[in-house]
């Protein structure tokens, strides 16, 4: 009884040093960015008379990590935005790595109906994720 007991607080322990760690490396993540993306437009007057929204040059996880890797790269802006949608993808992730691991945690128990509920949760989670 106690080795089950033991490895439900350490599956639990490791779920919520996940959560912790995806939370912070998110928000680290976020900041880079956020100070590479003013350190390129911080001295820009801003007017609030006329919105004029931009449309992200980023569409796909792919073409976030190509750009936030290009240190070589001219336009310190839009590698400093391409950080900060790295930050909120991985912020975004973080609670469907954590349904992920739960579905493991009760595949160990052998709970069927738990692993099928939270199958079907990590597959509308997914499937949010990538249909527009």
């Amino acid at each position: 009884m106690n080795a089950v007991l033991g490895a439900k607080t350490e599956l639990q322990r490791l779920i919520g040093t996940t959560l912790r760690i995806g939370v912070m490396a998110a928000s680290a993540t976020g900041i880079v960015g956020g100070v590479i993306f003013l350190a390129a437009h911080g001295g820009q007057t801003v007017s609030f008379h006329e919105f004029a929204g931009a449309a992200s040059p980023y569409t796909s996880p792919w073409q976030m990590l190509r750009q936030a890797l290009a240190w070589h790269s001219a336009d310190h802006a839009n590698q400093g935005l391409a950080i900060t949608q790295l930050g909120i993808l991985l912020l975004m992730l973080t609670p469907i790595i954590r349904v992920a691991f739960s579905i493991v945690a009760f595949a160990k128990e052998r709970d069927r109906v738990y692993v099928g509920i939270t199958s079907t949760v990590l597959v509308i989670l997914v499937g949010s994720l990538l249909l527009r």
